[in-house]
């Protein structure tokens, strides 16, 4: 019988010109429809489409598949017609992966290609008869494009961070998720605090929260009632100011993240991490309290009339 090689995982680089053979770390058995890590517990119930998205091609709407699988772009015949692209018959395109059988292209044209309103590509595409979308985009768009694909927040990111919502996907990142921020500047000494109040959503009931190189904000309650705070500490050895609209956390429903780094959900091994740096750093009130001085010596001192007249000492009596 013949061994399989070892996986990529199961290398581990002991010095420059040797490698030694260890198991992997788990291996998991994705059976289909399964998922697993994050998805599996925040949204059990997501399920994930093909990446397409609504554009324009020679300035007719349009149906955009953005696959990363595949080298070439491809126009739907039927659309190029209606659309007046000249198509150049003299030059075909031998395809694998669309069919069963070899696939072949009916021609090529050059493409107008509109998306977000006003990003604009000029290129050539293989034209071809598609079936649920107008336009296959592939690697060949993508990549000098800069166009990425946020399978978790179901968006394609364009240049300059322009974010174009799939179709059939619905908002990760929305109106329903609030942020917490710092409303005015605020100066923080080492080891000092600010406490910003908490205002919860029913929408939105789950908080995350995030730190920085030189300050760590953790949850608290206060002494009475039910009001909640997000406590920012100074764990520097140096003065900071947090600037006015500082994102310290954001509430969010419970099958969205944020889609900045850096954010943790309360009760995570890594925020209890955080809790116990700002611990560490917080400093005592009365750390650097200094005591009135007294008015008058802190002994006992008792006092005696003044004197007025010259005192002499009594005459000895001796003892008989």
């Amino acid at each position: 019988m013949r061994e399989r090689a070892p996986r990529i995982s199961a290398v581990r680089r002991t010095t420059d010109d040797e490698f030694t053979r260890e198991p992997p770390l788990d291996e998991i058995d994705l059976q289909p429809g399964e998922r697993s890590g994050h998805w599996k517990h925040y949204a059990p119930h997501k399920w994930y489409k093909q990446a397409k998205i609504h554009g324009k091609l020679n300035n007719h709407r349009a149906v955009l598949l953005l696959d990363t699988g595949a080298e070439v772009s491809i126009l739907d015949t039927t659309f190029a017609r209606e659309a007046g692209c000249l198509i150049d018959t003299e030059i075909t395109q031998e395809c694998v992966g669309i069919r069963d059988e070899t696939y072949y292209t009916v021609g090529r044209t050059r493409v107008k290609v509109t998306v977000a309103g006003n990003l604009v590509y000029y290129m050539h595409m293989w034209v071809g008869d598609l079936v649920g979308q107008h336009a296959i985009l592939g690697m060949n768009f993508m990549v000098p494009a800069d166009v990425r694909i946020d399978t978790a927040d179901g968006t394609a990111c364009l240049p300059d961070e322009v974010h174009i919502q799939m179709i059939g996907r619905r908002p990760l990142y929305g109106t329903r998720m609030n942020p917490v921020n710092v409303k005015a500047p605020v100066r923080l000494e080492p080891g000092d605090t600010h406490e910003v109040l908490l205002r919860p959503d029913r929408n939105a009931p789950f908080l995350w929260v995030t730190r920085a190189e030189s300050w760590v904000a953790t949850f608290v309650k206060g002494r009475a009632g039910r009001k909640t705070y997000l406590r920012v500490t100074n764990i520097g050895d140096a003065a900071i100011t947090l600037d006015a609209h500082e994102t310290l956390g954001w509430w969010t429903p419970s099958d969205g993240q944020p889609r900045s780094r850096g954010f943790v959900r309360l009760g995570s091994p890594r925020y209890q991490q955080w809790q116990n740096v700002a611990y560490g750093a917080t400093r005592d009130g009365e750390e650097n309290w200094i005591p009135a001085e007294p008015d008058g010596p802190m002994t006992n001192r008792p006092s005696y009339p003044t004197p007025k007249a010259i005192l002499r000492p009594e005459p000895r009596r001796d003892a008989r």
